[in-house]
């Protein structure tokens, strides 16, 4: 979902341009190099998986 000041509106992929605000649900797969910017978690982090990259199974921890 990306941002367009008063909401979110869902958004194809490739639609998205560099410095677009987007929303990401809990379990949502995107092809994207993103930065993190707010979580729910109340320990500012999250763990991503990055096995269709490189193939990894482990999740990567990253923190706001």
């Amino acid at each position: 979902q990306k941002c367009n000041g008063s909401g979110y509106t869902p958004v194809q992929w490739r639609t998205l341009i560099t410095g677009d605000i987007v929303k990401i649900e809990n379990e949502t797969s995107f092809p994207a190099d993103l930065l993190l910017l707010h979580t729910t978690n109340p320990k500012k982090d999250c763990f991503i998986m990055t096995k269709n990259l490189d193939g990894e199974t482990n999740l990567k921890k990253r923190e706001v």
